[in-house]
């Protein structure tokens, strides 16, 4: 019995630790009870959606944004306007250009007959060169491009355009030209030969020839504007050519001689103005053309200079090197090099060569911007 009873005591007591220790881990696991689980995840539900609420707004705010942004900054902008003569004239099928500040080609139109212009562009916002050229003639006007539309007004030189937007130029042979006679014709044509041969001195005399034969010959005295120049007597090409157009107003070439004179001294608004009016007698002139080209790149015009240079269509060397200057005015050092290039190998012996070796090399061992970054 003791036995017993120690057994039964034993029991009893290892049940009530049992019930214990249950109790205990009863309470511990209270807290995971399905009705607080139940509370708890409401709580957590309740946290994320609130949350998953803010973040869907946020996304809705960001798209939002991007939505209305992305229409302002692709917006094409629309540039429309005139071109019209110094009267006030429209010009019809005048050619209009959007180029950069680099010379490069971004949208071209051309005007009805009412001389109206629209283009449409999409390109960055910025400052950029309206052209408008129509013939022989080129104008120019710079422009901010931002999201707004623009209106321009732009007006053609009158010197070789007609209120009808047509050329004035005409091909013909003046009647001082027709009255030389043959004599001085000859010495003119001997001096063509030695002026050819870079014998100034001889082509000169031969001049004087003609001119003894002829002193009204308006065609000497342009011929001795060019060999003036050539002899870099500028002031004494003025003097000849002004000469020879007192004599025959119609003597285009005593134009060109007049423009490559002033280009020489630096006056390049007189140069423009004698280029054109030789471009509205002869507008196949390359000569001219070239010297308008020179004289709009000495103004700083850089971009309406490269346009005038891409009319021509000879291959010459001088006009190889006016190109090249001007591309490297317009930071297209590459292409410049090109034309430096194309310079050297068709003047060889030009005395000029030196100095262009030193500014190609010059160009080569600048760093790029792109290696300063």
């Amino acid at each position: 019995m003791p036995t017993a009873k120690l057994w039964g005591r034993e029991m009893a007591a290892g049940c009530r630790s049992n019930r214990c220790r249950i109790r205990h881990q009863g309470t511990q696991f209270g807290w995971y009870s399905k009705k607080a689980n139940q509370f708890s995840w409401l709580v957590i539900e309740r946290r994320t959606v609130r949350a998953c609420l803010i973040v869907s707004i946020l996304f809705l705010l960001t798209c939002f944004n991007t939505f209305a942004q992305t229409p302002e900054t692709n917006r094409a902008t629309f540039i429309h306007g005139l071109i019209v003569t110094a009267q006030g004239q429209p010009v019809a099928r005048a050619t209009v250009e959007v180029r950069d500040l680099r010379g490069m080609k971004m949208a071209t139109s051309f005007t009805d007959a009412a001389g109206s212009f629209a283009i449409t562009t999409r390109e960055k916002p910025g400052d950029y060169v309206l052209i408008a050229a129509k013939e022989l003639q080129t104008a120019e006007e710079r422009v901010t491009l931002d999201q707004s539309d623009r209106a321009v007004t732009i007006q053609l030189p009158e010197s070789a355009v007609d209120s009808a937007g047509r050329s004035q130029g005409r091909y013909t042979v003046s009647a001082q030209e027709l009255r030389v006679p043959a004599k001085a014709r000859v010495h003119l044509k001997l001096a063509h030969r030695e002026f050819g041969k870079l014998n100034f001195a001889g082509a000169e005399s031969e001049i004087d020839q003609a001119l003894k034969a002829d002193s009204m010959c308006a065609e000497a005295f342009c011929m001795r504007a060019f060999v003036r120049l050539a002899s870099r007597n500028p002031n004494g090409a003025i003097e000849d050519a002004t000469r020879a157009l007192t004599l025959d107003p119609g003597e285009a070439d005593a134009f060109v001689a007049l423009a490559t004179a002033y280009n020489s001294l630096g006056e390049f608004g007189n140069a423009e103005t004698a280029a054109h009016v030789a471009l509205g007698m002869r507008p196949d002139s390359w000569q001219g053309r070239l010297e308008l080209a020179k004289s709009l790149y000495g103004e700083g015009r850089f971009v309406l200079a490269l346009c005038a240079l891409d009319e021509i269509n000879k291959d010459f060397p001088d006009v190889h090197l006016v190109r090249a200057d001007i591309l490297q005015c317009l930071q297209r050092s590459q292409e410049a090099a090109e034309e430096f290039f194309q310079f050297l190998r068709e003047a060889p012996n030009d005395p000029r060569n030196e100095q262009i070796r030193r500014i190609v090399n010059r160009a080569s061992a600048a760093p790029s911007p792109a290696s300063q970054q």
